[in-house]
């Protein structure tokens, strides 16, 4: 099982094309973004270069710290160096032969006129625009962004294609990530989705970006643009209105998700929600759900989950089946079957334990101590559940049969068995087969066996 790994900003922009990067490092939300995400030791050697304009030799930038080998130092640099935040340069002034280090032109600007002020308006000329006559408060944008993306991970779980509150943008973005699938008709959700479920909202939309970056081009979208904004809308005011600009397009898919709100598709101001404006942590660090648990597993395979939440419930039913269901209750069992068909989905059986280990009930963590959360005889029957799949693997091969005597059979058996393509033979039967990948190669040798001996099989 393949484990969905998160990149981190720097990870993120350190693989993207130099010329993307160049143009990146012209917008000053972006520069202080990559900053806030260095470790502080590349902080520190970035804020020292900043207002230099003159390489600084390495012999010079060796004395700034105790050990130049130590591993904080070396991983300060490496990040640095990965992104093109820093090069090393030849400096004529200082000898023949001498090297000195300098900050990327662009990105010197950029953070300089992040930290400092002054260059163009982030969000364009609000002059022209009026206020907002009905403005939003940071309560109603908290429980919208919720809303939004609960609406997001229910159809990822229930997976009705003919429903509205998902764009077939966003459904085929869910798609090319390999976050669900399309399984007669319908969607249904995969091993990676089933992981992103598992991860803290922050970490879940910063994945999602992530995806939607690489399917820029397809969208029609620049992806330097796109980043850069999302950026802009980290360092956003919660509760304070924006004009859209240029962005209308993206606006309307980051709307759709709960990044932000507006009030119908033409007005011309969008309110970032708390959701964006916390992306930069989500990007930096890579986090596992906080939220409390609500589910006990008893060792008779009994789930009792304490929600109200249709989200929660559908995930549940992932792989439980539904005995009870009140208004904050549900009674389930797990059972062969409904695990089967789980395992079927592409869900592992390690997959579901970390989901009930994630979402244990405060009193399973409190018993448990420092035991095991989840029953031991649950996990080693899932596990025994997940083997049965495993006992037989199948592949492809090719039969070959009605040889006219005992040595026709023998030649060709002995030839598949020297070059290793023999899945299995009868030699009282005169039946063998071999796999597709040999295949070619004996019925060519077979067919040269024939006309030279002038027999026929």
């Amino acid at each position: 099982m393949e484990t969905v790994k998160i990149r981190t900003i720097h990870e993120y922009v350190q693989k993207l094309p130099h010329g993307t990067q160049d143009r990146l490092y012209t917008h000053p939300a972006t520069c202080l973004a990559l900053y806030r995400s260095l470790s502080p030791t590349a902080q520190q050697y970035v804020s020292r270069l900043l207002f230099l304009a003159s390489p600084v030799p390495v012999d010079t930038l060796t004395s700034w710290t105790v050990s130049p080998s130590d591993k904080t130092n070396l991983d300060a640099t490496k990040q640095l160096k990965s992104a093109r935040l820093w090069s090393v340069v030849k400096c004529g002034d200082l000898g023949s032969g001498s090297e000195g280090v300098t900050l990327h032109p662009s990105f010197r600007k950029g953070l300089t006129t992040a930290l400092c002020g002054g260059g163009m308006p982030w969000y364009g000329n609000q002059q022209n625009l009026e206020p907002d006559k009905k403005p939003k408060t940071v309560e109603f944008l908290d429980q919208y962004s919720k809303e939004r993306w609960e609406c997001l991970l229910q159809f990822m779980v229930e997976g009705n294609p003919a429903s509205e509150k998902v764009s077939p943008d966003i459904a085929n973005l869910l798609i090319q990530s390999d976050i669900i699938r399309k399984s007669e008709g319908e969607h249904a959700i995969t091993s990676t989705g089933f992981q992103f479920l598992l991860m803290d909202t922050p970490a879940q939309i910063w994945y999602f970006l992530l995806r939607y970056l690489d399917q820029c081009d397809a969208l029609g979208l620049n992806q330097t643009t796109c980043l850069a904004f999302i950026f802009q809308l980290s360092f956003s005011t919660l509760g304070r209105s924006y004009p859209i600009g240029s962005h209308g397009t993206f606006v309307q898919h980051l709307r759709q998700i709960g990044l932000v709100y507006q009030r119908r598709h033409t007005a011309p101001w969008f309110y970032p929600t708390r959701h964006a404006i916390e992306l930069i942590s989500a990007g930096t660090e890579k986090t596992a759900s906080t939220k409390e648990g609500y589910i006990i597993v008893e060792t008779n395979f009994r789930v009792y989950a304490y929600t109200s939440s249709d989200l929660d419930i559908a995930l549940i039913a992932l792989f439980v089946e539904t005995l009870h269901r009140f208004d904050n209750f549900l009674v389930g069992q797990m059972t062969r079957e409904s695990v089967q068909m789980a395992l079927q989905n592409g869900i592992s059986a390690q997959q579901i334990l970390d989901f009930l280990r994630t979402h244990a009930h405060p009193q399973m963590l409190e018993k448990k101590g420092n035991g095991p959360v989840i029953p031991p005889t649950v996990t080693d029957q899932l596990f025994l559940w997940e083997m049965e799949r495993t006992r037989i693997s199948t592949e492809d091969g090719v039969l070959y049969s009605q040889f006219l005597s005992d040595s026709d059979f023998k030649v060709v058996q002995e030839y598949a068995q020297n070059i290793g393509c023999v899945m299995w033979y009868s030699s009282q039967k005169r039946l063998l087969v071999v796999n597709k990948k040999g295949h070619n190669d004996v019925k060519k040798y077979w067919k040269t066996y024939k006309r030279e001996h002038g027999e026929s099989g």
